[in-house]
């Protein structure tokens, strides 16, 4: 039974990724918006928010395994065909205090996060749920087979998870420290490193058909009018694009790497493999309080690994089932800045990173 908690606890590792994502778009608020809807986006994206409660339904598919697997030899060894992985919950308190004196004090936040995951083959779907608590710098998660609650200080979690051989440190990061990122706090000399100027990034970011922002019908929401707007990337159109290929050249001929040409080349093909990589990230923000209420994240991408290979190989190149990927991801905020922080549980056992290895 312990591996159906690790399952789900890989749903959730899946869902927090997923939720990161949305946070982190960097699209311009303004692009294709009218300055009156920009101003709503950037009223919400400037909001004070200090505490909601957060429910959500992840779905994720992929179809189109068995070409991977005939790919890597393991297609006779019983690999699945597609995979299935869903995760939802309901209600969740979310507390933040970013003036915390302690960062890893600065969250706190309770959820039951009812999970499955099918298609694994014959006697291996399971299902679930995963329920967690986090508060005053502690993680606690329930055992789904005892009901027992056990708890890790953030900062034990974090080391353990650096000594996994992560790029980063998370324990660092939880006390502010971000030089354990590297290059990835200065895009600049992650530029430069790579041959690239900002001016290369911008004509990437004005491809025609690359990014896209609109607002659509209003709708109702938690007793108000929503503002609602869709911001889409269309990476399909961005590796099709002249701009990508003379990019992708211009960083293979600066690299030292003598494998380097290689790049652009690769690159041509990309289109081939690519045929659909979309993103799409739905807004609704309040009209009378212009805070967030409500995010969806759709994604999908086919890889059409069978066309690339027809156009090294030609017409003996093998037929094969594309790659398809479809996840969706939807959010809803209440209770803003209304929301009572949950409280650590009763008779919790606590863990050490050795105790629990």
């Amino acid at each position: 039974m312990k591996s159906r908690l690790w399952a789900l606890v890989l749903v959730f590792v899946l869902v927090v990724g997923m939720i990161s994502t949305v946070s982190a778009q960097e699209m311009d608020p303004c692009l294709g918006l009218s300055s009156d809807d920009c101003a709503i986006l950037q009223a919400a994206d400037t909001a004070t928010l200090n505490s909601f409660t957060a429910s959500f339904d992840f779905n994720l598919q992929l179809t189109g395994l068995g070409t991977l697997s005939a790919m890597m030899g393991s297609a006779d060894e019983g690999a699945p065909e597609s995979i299935t992985i869903t995760a939802n919950a309901s209600n969740s308190p979310i507390v933040m205090n970013p003036d915390a004196a302690d960062p890893s004090s600065a969250l706190a936040m309770a959820m039951d996060v009812n999970g499955s995951i099918s298609g694994l083959g014959e006697g291996t779907d399971t299902s679930g749920t995963f329920s967690f608590v986090i508060v005053d710098g502690v993680f606690y998660a329930k055992d789904p087979e005892t009901g027992q609650w056990h708890g890790m200080t953030l900062e034990d979690a974090a080391a353990e998870l650096g000594g996994a051989g992560l790029p980063v440190d998370p324990s660092s990061l939880l006390q502010g420290d971000m030089s354990s990122m590297g290059a990835a706090t200065d895009p600049a000399a992650a530029l430069a490193e790579a041959g690239l100027a900002p001016e290369d990034v911008e004509a990437l970011m004005n491809v025609e058909g690359f990014l896209g922002q609109q607002r659509v019908a209003d709708t109702e929401l938690h007793g108000q009018p929503m503002a609602t707007f869709e911001s889409t990337v269309d990476i399909s159109a961005l590796l099709a694009s002249s701009e990508f290929q003379n990019i992708l050249m211009k960083a293979s001929q600066s690299s030292d790497n003598p494998d380097a040409a290689q790049v652009a080349q690769i690159g041509m093909m990309l289109p081939m493999l690519v045929k659909e990589a979309n993103v799409k990230l739905t807004r609704w923000i309040g009209v009378n309080d212009q805070l967030p209420h409500r995010m969806m994240l759709d994604v999908n991408a086919t890889l059409d690994i069978g066309a690339m290979m027809g156009a090294a190989g030609g017409s003996d190149a093998p037929q094969m089932e594309p790659v398809v990927f479809k996840m969706t991801l939807d959010i809803e905020l209440d209770q803003h800045n209304a929301t009572t922080a949950p409280v650590a549980p009763e008779g919790a056992i606590m863990e050490t990173p050795e105790a629990s290895g």
